[in-house]
């Protein structure tokens, strides 16, 4: 290591103040890698299936809307016990579907499209094309 001098002398604790200086910095570098080396030696299990996507984005205004109208103004009948209700299930044919009303597709122009049924605590909104779980409103 080279010396530190001042005024042709050496300063003394110079040599001290290095190795502590190296130290923190040793110190610090275990700190910035020391997850990475933890995160390589975790098991490699199965993934999580991930969810499908929404195919129908909803704010929590337009949420909101959808509950207000469907429970309180719509009479409609609960799905049967076990109608899907995760997004990207396909919804069977013995689900009835509903339209959305013209006030739904009036306040909530983004999901006029769909098509919905209820179950015991979710609206669900489902794509007419292929029958499968839009979004889930609970």
């Amino acid at each position: 290591m080279a010396r530190t001098i001042l005024n042709g002398r050496p300063i003394a604790g110079a040599h001290a103040m290095q190795k502590r200086t190296l130290g923190a910095m040793a110190v610090a570098a275990l700190a910035l890698f020391a997850p990475l080396s933890a995160v390589e030696g975790q098991s490699n299990t199965e993934p999580a299936i991930a969810q499908a996507p929404r195919t129908v984005n909803l704010t929590a205004e337009q949420r909101f809307i959808i509950k207000e109208i469907v429970y309180k103004d719509l009479n409609v009948p609960r799905a049967l016990a076990g109608a899907p209700e995760s997004i990207g299930d396909s919804v069977p044919s013995n689900v009835e579907l509903h339209d959305m009303t013209a006030e739904l597709a009036k306040k909530v122009p983004v999901a006029k499209s769909h098509k919905f049924y209820v179950t015991a605590d979710a609206i669900v909104l489902v794509s007419p094309s292929d029958r499968r779980v839009a979004d889930v409103i609970k």
